[in-house]
């Protein structure tokens, strides 16, 4: 019988050919520092020094090398070595830091994944890394995670050991409370070369893809961030973004713990206690989408309060309005826009300098050693100012999809630029301004949605006959997602019912329709193609005429 533990294939490299490794490697641009070495010299330099802040209490280097190094021995008895994946589920805690440098000490793949992920998200993640291991909390928010690992398995064959942060509340399981108990050898040092990370994306596509980092991709794009926004060991990172996110995980968690920086997580998303928070710790530095920061920035004014010292706010993933970066500058927050995407991690941003035109109206420009080109329909470089597609490359970009061939054929050019999908525009300056989305995408509060993912879920519902997934302007998320429908015959449908279904099914809350409209057709071209773009045009107008008739 197959070991279900083992991964189906080897996790490598598929894209760098070796003249660029080589080339990178020379520059000092790929070196072989990694994570766990970091946090081990950190902890020998100044032991005392806070590592990460969270709701239960703040931790030192010290502690967090030493139950990291536990927990790397208790994961080497599991079976878990290099190149093993180990599946974490866990939310913006203090056990999250503990986790990724112990899996990274020992050579293993960390996979993060968001908490609110439910077995139809679980499902196509172990169904294609098999992980080796998957740690969670017991209960989060109310949802007992130890019921849903089992499910999950159950339904996949797949059966990683399953670490419990929490009541273990099975014999199958193990707590991580006792993993601290072990002591363990010193922190490895891994091969930085060697994927590290498989991150999977929130979906462009039905079927999301398994994005692979190295430490050598994603430490290279935490040192040009660092040197770009001129930041110093006075700095302290406040992450609200979820660690089981690329943002959190990359521009959080390994940003300050390989720099040495204070590492304050939030964990659920409130704007008062942001505000005492971010205050309190003098936090200088994050990476959120528009969200978080709007919600922030209205806190502050109703209290009457400023942040001067939260200097440098990355904002993107969802269009960030040039009124509300005036508006966080009038209360201290120093917005600095960006573009990035899980496989190049952050390809250009604002730096603290750039003119308040540029911070209000651009994405910012190129991160050291990362080059940006605009093509045109026709693949040729665009003219400044000319819109077409953003390809990037340089050591930022990740180490291509896992097992997945076609899309990274797709994707990767030999050359080693990676086509985005995404329309922009380059400035004579060199600054970048998204304009628009190739691909077919959501983005809601800075989470990225597939359209086509949800339309399959709605496929499943007897009383649909045809459905499209639309995304609709909303001031606080970015965008809200609506499901237009054609029902069939007699059957009838409301947004509380298909709901409802959606939590029974196992699909992620935030991948919830918030809008259900039922249509007579849905407009099409002549080879079947849903217009969308008409079926938005459409609702907004109907919309703008119902405000119009509800004004007095």
């Amino acid at each position: 019988m197959t070991d279900r533990l083992d991964p189906p294939a080897p996790i490598t490299d598929v894209v760098t050919p070796p003249e660029r490794r080589a080339a990178y490697e020379a520059s000092g641009a790929w070196d072989d520092t990694t994570l766990s070495g970091r946090v081990a010299h950190h902890a020998a330099l100044r032991p005392d020094a806070v590592a990460v802040v969270d709701e239960a209490g703040r931790y030192s280097f010290a502690r967090l090398q030493r139950d990291a190094a536990a927990v790397a021995a208790a994961l080497t008895e599991l079976g878990v070595g290099a190149g093993s994946v180990v599946s974490v589920q866990l939310p913006n805690r203090y056990e999250a830091a503990v986790t990724a440098v112990a899996v990274g000490s020992v050579g293993a793949v960390i996979n993060p994944l968001l908490p609110n992920y439910r077995a139809h998200e679980l499902a196509h993640v172990w169904r294609t890394a098999r992980p080796r291991a998957v740690i969670t909390p017991d209960t989060y928010r109310g949802f007992d995670h130890r019921e849903l690992v089992a499910s999950v398995a159950e339904l996949t064959g797949v059966r990683p050991h399953h670490i419990v942060v929490g009541e273990v509340g099975t014999a199958s399981a193990e707590a991580f409370s006792r993993l601290l108990e072990r002591s363990g050898p010193p922190l490895g040092a891994p091969a930085a070369g060697a994927v590290s990370e498989l991150i999977f994306t929130s979906g462009t596509e039905a079927q999301p893809k398994a994005i692979m980092h190295t430490e050598q991709t994603a430490n290279f794009s935490v040192r040009a961030a660092y040197a770009d926004l001129a930041m110093t060991a006075d700095d302290v990172v406040w992450m609200p973004s979820p660690v089981g996110h690329s943002t959190g995980f990359n521009y959080g968690l390994r940003f300050a713990l390989y720099h040495g920086l204070p590492l304050v997580l939030q964990d659920r998303w409130d704007a008062t206690s942001a505000l005492e928070l971010v205050t309190r710790e003098r936090c200088s530095y994050t990476l959120a989408a528009t969200t978080f920061l709007q919600d922030l920035v209205e806190r502050a004014v109703a209290a009457g309060s400023r942040l001067d010292h939260l200097r440098r706010f990355g904002c993107g993933g969802a269009p960030v309005p040039p009124r509300l970066v005036e508006a966080a500058e009038a209360v201290g927050i120093g917005v600095l826009r960006l573009y990035g995407s899980t496989e190049v991690l952050v390809g250009s941003w604002n730096r603290p300098w750039s003119s308040a035109r540029q911070r209000q109206y651009t994405d910012g420009c190129a991160m050291s050693g990362v080059e940006l080109e605009v093509r045109t329909d026709t693949n040729q470089a665009a003219a400044p100012g000319e819109a077409g597609e953003l390809v990037t490359r340089g050591p930022n970009t990740c180490v291509g999809f896992f097992g997945d061939p076609e899309r990274t054929a797709a994707v990767f050019e030999p050359a080693g630029w990676v086509r985005s999908g995404d329309t922009v525009t380059v400035d004579e300056d060199g600054y970048l301004t998204v304009v628009g989305r190739t691909k077919e995408i959501l983005i809601r509060g800075g989470m990225n949605i597939a359209p086509r993912e949800i339309e399959d879920v709605l496929g499943g519902f007897p009383e649909v006959e045809r459905s499209a997934v639309v995304g609709l302007p909303d001031d606080r998320l970015g965008e809200r997602m609506c499901a237009c429908v054609v029902l069939r015959p007699g059957a009838e449908l409301d947004l509380d019912e298909l709901v409802a279904r959606f939590a029974r099914l196992g699909v992620a809350t935030y991948k919830w329709p918030q809008r259900l409209e039922v249509l007579d057709s849905l407009p099409a071209t002549a080879s079947g193609k849903i217009r969308k773009h008409v079926i938005v045009a459409d609702l907004l107008a109907r919309d703008s005429a119902a405000t119009e008739d509800a004004t007095p």
